[in-house]
């Protein structure tokens, strides 16, 4: 039997403990407390929003008064909350509320009956409301009884009296005759007669807008005068201006993320939204899941830097509390140097990257953490090169600057970036068959180099936003359904802690998240089933039956 490991120094010092008894206490667990032992205790006592003392079940109990409340946790395994560092937050909370997901759905059976249901739920009808809308995390070889898009006739059977619309990417898109009737008069010549509408992510977003006004939170209010320059371009056209609904957006959202065991995350949409539904959340102690996220801008020119140089000089970064605030900048420091693992060949022009430098230049003198797109190797020399330029002036060690996605990262490129300071975020690619190969991502590689790195998910659009379902990815070397697709095989341990201990120190947090030690907040997950034990193809059905944020319960499985 492992041995089970004390960590309170509280322990040491009854009467100082008596005097201030924990509110709750979990024990007879398999509490996993990721610090750097990877130890194994039995028990926890929270008081407040933070974690009193962790051990033995005897000396955990016996911190309790009349007033504890204990929780018997009957074996099961509970682990730190989940964090994400590359996660579109805004952008799903914008969406979820309103979707039918079919992330982790691996059977084309199941997808369509799912269909079905909603539109069963909904009742017949086109108008506003009635809409089947699936928004990505999904991809046509994750069906493992019949791979392959779907076709019109069956989201014709699943659907026939709802408009069904399903985005794969940003660029893909399947849709039933009722969907198809409506829209294609307002994508023109995008259409071509068939239920699946391939495009150009250009012009991908005309095919998104001309759907999305009819979610029912578009239909029915006036839009205000957002900003310009998302990824969504025009997405200010959608966002409604109604807090109450978007509180309830972004609560329906955090409840959803809870029930996966995410408890922090690093939001990468920059420009989905304003932040005030959060603020007012919080305010009210609503607040369910930590937010962080990088300032708010995406520029595509050259006039447009003196605005964002005056963002970097105005704004402090790490600006935020516990629960909410500007972390950095990213994931796109300059709109126009956003390369992709699907083109890895790809260069851009110097002018962009003299742009991206002054801007980099700005945040290094003013300690910015930058976290940047950086799929291919050409993209990943240019940064660090551009680095050990600025470092010559302004030292960016301590700001731990993120390459992130990194899928064509050489040795040498790794090694070098380690030296400089840098640190790496990986993400989840169980629906992205085309991006991944036998040493890529070099996830083993990244681990055994010692430089710091964490797991994200990237999602809503292109990825799921399930932390298990990455872990598994990265553990079993599969993606959906079951398929081998890479030889970088991390251990459990290892990627339990990318996705908890080493996300919070890529997000400054080292101090107060990511381990269950006395003294750090107490964000924990208890799991439905044994982590450390359960075949390897059984992580991705993992699921959390209770999660707690700041000592609170969040989540609890009915």
């Amino acid at each position: 039997m492992q041995k089970l490991v004390l960590l309170c120094c509280a322990l040491l010092l009854p009467s100082v403990v008596a005097a201030q008894s924990p509110d709750r206490i979990l024990y007879n667990g398999k509490i996993l407390t990721v610090d750097e032992k990877f130890s194994t205790a039995q028990a926890i006592a929270i008081r407040g929003e933070r974690i009193v003392a962790v051990g033995t079940d005897e000396a955990i109990r016996k911190l309790a008064d009349s007033r504890t409340a204990q929780t018997d946790l009957k074996g099961r395994t509970v682990i730190p909350g989940l964090i994400d560092n590359h996660l579109h937050y805004l952008r799903g909370s914008n969406f979820m509320p309103y979707e039918l997901r079919l992330e982790g759905v691996l059977s084309r059976k199941e997808a369509l009956e799912k269909i079905a249901a909603r539109a069963k739920a909904l009742g017949p009808g086109s108008e506003s409301g009635k809409w089947i809308f699936v928004l990505g995390g999904w991809h046509e070889q994750q069906f493992a009884d019949k791979p392959g898009g779907f076709t019109q006739e069956e989201l014709d059977a699943a659907a026939p009296h709802n408009p069904v619309y399903i985005q794969k990417t940003y660029s893909d898109f399947y849709m039933n005759a009722p969907a198809i009737k409506l829209i294609a008069p307002a994508i023109g010549n995008l259409y071509k007669g068939s239920a699946h509408v391939r495009t150009s992510n250009f012009d991908g977003r005309k095919v998104l807008y001309a759907a999305l006004k009819y979610m029912p939170r578009a239909a029915t209010e006036e839009a205000p005068a957002g900003k310009a320059g998302s990824e969504y371009d025009g997405i200010e056209e959608w966002v409604v201006n109604d807090m109450p609904r978007r509180m309830r957006e972004v609560q329906d959202f955090n409840t959803q993320l809870n029930a996966l065991g995410l408890t922090t995350v690093y939001d990468m949409g920059y420009l989905d939204g304003p932040y005030e539904p959060l603020e007012r959340l919080l305010k009210n102690n609503d607040l369910t899941v930590r937010v962080y996220y990088p300032l708010q801008y995406y520029i595509r020119t050259p006039k447009e830097v003196p605005r964002v140089l005056d963002m970097i000089r105005s704004e402090k970064p790490l600006s935020r509390n516990h629960w909410l605030g500007v972390l950095g900048m990213g994931e796109h420091v300059y709109g126009p140097v956003h390369d992709s693992a699907f083109l890895p060949k790809q260069v851009f022009a110097e002018e962009h990257y003299d742009q991206f430098r002054i801007l980099a230049t700005a945040a290094a003198q003013y300690k910015w953490q930058i976290h940047e797109h950086t799929a291919v190797d050409t993209t990943i020399r240019k940064l660090i090169d551009m680095g050990d330029d600025i470092a010559k002036q302004y030292p960016i060690r301590d700001l731990r600057w993120v390459l992130a996605h990194v899928e064509f990262l050489t040795p040498e490129l790794l090694e070098r970036a380690k030296r400089a300071g840098w640190v790496m975020a990986l993400h989840n690619h169980t629906v992205k068959p085309k991006m991944v190969g036998a040493d890529r991502p070099p996830a083993r590689m990244i681990q055994d180099s010692g430089i710091p790195w964490g797991l994200g998910s990237d999602g809503t659009i292109v990825a799921t936003i399930n932390p298990f379902h990455t872990i598994w990815e990265y553990t079993a070397g599969r993606i959906f359904p079951s398929i081998k697709a890479y030889d970088q095989l991390l251990t459990r341990e290892e990627a339990l802690i990318a996705h908890t201990r080493s996300n919070a120190y890529l997000l400054f947090m080292e101090k107060e998240l990511g381990t269950l030690e006395a003294g750090k907040l107490a964000d924990l997950v208890v799991l439905d089933r044994d982590y450390m034990t359960v075949a390897l193809d059984d992580i991705l059905n993992i699921k959390p039956v209770m999660t707690m944020a700041g000592g609170r319960i969040v989540y609890e499985a009915k």
